[in-house]
């Protein structure tokens, strides 16, 4: 198999992980899956479809590289950062079967650009005496999932550099605001996926020929 393939398998892999939620774990749902925070508060919402009291921990982070597959992503926690910019509560409560429970994102400063978190929704089982042999009051985690959160710049402004590193080898840049959509790209013929490209966060593509609509082949 030929690295330009390895390439576009790789790059295929990471738009699809980004664009789609975590899965969902038992009869907690979150609407919506994406939300777009700008100079307003947003809420999105929790809900227990099941038949079953829930207990559910809510927690926001900061995803630093967005766009790469779900396994080298890295995440710093809302709470570790000194200086906030968007801010996600209540951290926990509990759903009766058929609840609703509304999360609320406040933004608490502007970005200079486009920012994208994840927020994290993770049940936590209660065993019941009935239900296991455990110590009453011992708490589980089951596996949980995450939506996505994009916090605006006031300006938004999309915009994109293509550099040709070496024959071949291209230099992504999303130059402005927000993140560029790229449509239409091919590396050695082969089309790629729409993917994004995230202000400062140089995407490479490598192959033998790679095109970007718009711009000069490298």
């Amino acid at each position: 198999m030929s690295h330009a393939t390895i390439g576009v398998r790789a790059l295929a892999i990471a738009i699809a992980c980004l664009s789609m939620p975590l899965p969902v774990a038992g009869a907690i749902d979150l609407i919506p899956k994406e939300a777009v925070v700008r100079d307003r508060t947003v809420f999105a919402r929790v809900v227990n479809n099941g038949w079953h009291p829930e207990y559910v921990e809510i927690s926001l982070s900061r995803l630093l590289n967005p766009g790469v597959p779900l396994k080298d992503e890295r995440l710093e926690e809302v709470g570790d950062s000194a200086h906030p910019a968007l801010y996600a509560f209540p951290f926990r409560f509990s759903l009766a079967p058929g609840q609703t429970k509304t999360i609320t994102l406040k933004p608490l400063r502007p970005v200079a650009s486009e920012t994208v978190y994840r927020l994290n929704v993770k049940p936590v089982v209660r065993m019941q005496a009935e239900r296991t042999t455990a110590t009453a009051g011992s708490v589980v985690i089951s596996v949980g999932f995450s939506g996505l959160v994009r916090q605006m710049p006031e300006n938004e402004r999309e915009a994109l550099s293509v550099t040709c590193t070496a024959p071949g080898a291209a230099r992504l840049t999303a130059t402005g605001t927000v993140r560029f959509t790229v449509k239409g790209a091919t590396v050695d013929g082969q089309p790629l996926e729409d993917f994004n490209v995230y202000p400062g966060l140089p995407l490479p593509l490598n192959g033998r020929v790679v095109a970007i609509p718009g711009h000069s082949a490298c």
